[in-house]
C-alpha cells in the first residue's frame, strides 16, 4: 500500500496546479484525448473526476509511472477525497523513460495559432510565449491520427496554468485547430517529452517582440483601391508566408464611391419689415440719470407718466413732455443724446396724432354732408 504521507511536500501548489503539473509529466505516455480531458475536468474544478480519470488511464494502459509519481498520484486522490487505494494498481517502474518521440518544424505548425488565439491572449494574464509543433509518433495506448500538432505555452508568475490550457484549447478547437495543450509556468522542470518538443517547435506568438512571428497574423490596415504591381516573393518554406505574400499582392476589389447624404439647408427666413425701434424700447436702456430726469419732468401726472414709460399712451391724447435740464453737470453726451431723441420721438407722435384726429375729423364731417339730403 501506498503511504501518501510520504510523498514530497506541496511546494507552495495547489491541488489543481499540483495535478495539473502531474499531466505535464505523464505528456506523451498517456492518450492525448485522456490528457486534454482530464485538464478541462481540471478547469471546472472536477479535481475528483480528473485525478480517477489520470489513474485509470495509467491503470488500463499498463503504462508505467516512477514511485514518486504514484506517491504524487495518490497524494491528490486523497486531497480530493477519492480513493487513495488506486494508486496500488498503478504499474511502478524506476527506470527513466525514455523519449521515443520524434517532433518536427516543418510545414509550418504555428500557421492560423496566432490568428485564434489574437482575443484569447489579450485577456489572459502572464502568457510569455506561443510555440507549435508536429510530433510523429503515437502517444499512449489508443492513439489519434498523426502527425499530431502540439501547442506549447510558457506563462510567467501571474498565469494560471490549468484556465490557460482549457482556455487556449477551446479557442483552437473554436477555429477548427486540432491540436494537444501543453501549459507549463514557473519552477516546474520540464520532462525530455517536452525539452526534444521546444527544440523544434516553431515560435506562434510572443509577447514582447515587435517582430514575433505572430505579427503577421494581425490584419493589415484598409488600402487604397489603386492597382498594385505584383512584386516577385521570396521563396519560403512556410505556406502562411506564401497567403500572406499573395494577400498582399492582389489588386483591391474596387469599392463603390460613397455620396454623404447631406440635408438641404433651411429655407431663408422672409426679410422681416424693418420698423423704427419704439419709446418704450429706447426708455429701456435709459440710465438712472436719465430715469431720475424723467420723474421729475413727468412729477406733475403720475399717471401720464406710467402710460409714458409702459409706452401705451391713450389714443386721443397726445402727450406734452416738459423741456428737460440738458445742462445738467452729471449727464454725459450719451444721456444728453439719448434724451434729444426720446424728445424728438414724443413730438414727432404728437404731430402724428394731431394729424391723424384732423384727418378723422374731417371724414366724419365729410361723411355727414354725403348722407344728408335736403327734405
Amino acid at each position: 500500500m501506498v503511504e501518501v504521507h510520504d510523498g514530497p511536500p506541496m511546494d507552495g501548489f495547489s491541488v489543481p496546479l499540483r495535478l495539473h503539473n502531474l499531466l505535464l509529466a505523464l505528456a506523451g505516455r498517456i492518450d492525448d484525448s485522456a490528457l486534454t480531458e482530464a485538464r478541462e475536468l481540471i478547469a471546472r474544478a472536477h479535481i475528483d473526476e480528473a485525478v480517477e480519470l489520470t489513474t485509470g488511464t495509467l491503470i488500463a494502459g499498463r503504462i508505467p509511472v516512477s514511485s514518486a509519481e504514484q506517491r504524487e498520484l495518490a497524494l491528490v486522490l486523497e486531497m480530493s477525497r477519492s480513493d487513495a487505494t488506486l494508486a496500488n494498481d498503478l504499474l511502478v517502474d524506476e527506470a527513466d523513460p525514455v523519449n521515443t518521440h520524434r517532433f518536427s518544424g516543418e510545414n509550418s505548425p504555428e500557421f492560423g495559432i496566432a490568428e485564434a488565439l489574437d482575443r484569447t491572449l489579450q485577456v489572459l494574464p502572464d502568457v510569455r510565449s506561443v510555440h507549435a509543433v508536429w510530433r510523429n509518433t503515437p502517444a499512449g495506448s489508443v492513439p489519434g491520427a498523426l502527425p499530431q500538432r502540439v501547442v506549447l505555452v510558457e506563462l510567467g508568475p501571474e498565469g494560471n496554468p490549468p484556465a490557460v490550457a482549457f482556455r487556449v484549447d477551446t479557442a483552437l478547437r473554436r477555429a477548427g485547430i486540432h491540436s494537444v495543450v501543453e501549459v507549463s509556468g514557473p519552477g516546474v522542470a520540464h520532462s525530455e517529452y517536452h525539452q526534444a518538443a521546444s527544440a523544434a517547435a516553431s515560435p506562434a506568438w510572443v509577447t514582447g517582440s515587435t517582430s514575433s512571428p505572430a505579427s503577421t497574423y494581425r490584419p493589415e490596415p484598409a488600402k487604397p483601391s489603386a492597382p498594385v504591381n505584383p512584386e516577385p516573393v521570396a521563396e519560403s518554406g512556410s505556406r502562411h508566408s506564401m497567403r500572406s505574400a499573395s494577400a498582399t499582392t492582389a489588386p483591391a476589389e474596387p469599392v463603390a464611391p460613397v455620396v454623404p447624404i447631406v440635408s438641404p439647408p433651411p429655407a431663408p427666413e422672409p426679410p422681416r419689415k424693418a420698423r423704427s425701434e419704439t419709446r418704450a424700447e429706447r426708455t429701456a436702456d435709459l440710465t438712472p440719470a436719465e430715469v431720475a430726469q424723467l420723474r421729475q419732468a413727468l412729477a406733475e401726472d403720475p399717471e401720464k407718466g406710467r402710460e409714458i414709460a409702459a409706452g401705451k399712451p391713450s389714443m386721443h391724447e397726445v402727450v406734452e413732455l416738459p423741456a428737460l435740464d440738458l445742462d445738467d453737470p452729471s449727464l454725459s453726451e450719451r444721456d444728453r443724446a439719448l434724451l434729444r431723441e426720446l424728445h424728438a420721438e414724443l413730438a414727432e407722435r404728437e404731430r402724428a396724432e394731431a394729424a391723424k384726429m384732423r384727418l378723422n375729423g374731417a371724414s366724419r364731417s365729410g361723411g355727414d354732408q354725403r348722407g344728408w339730403t335736403a327734405p
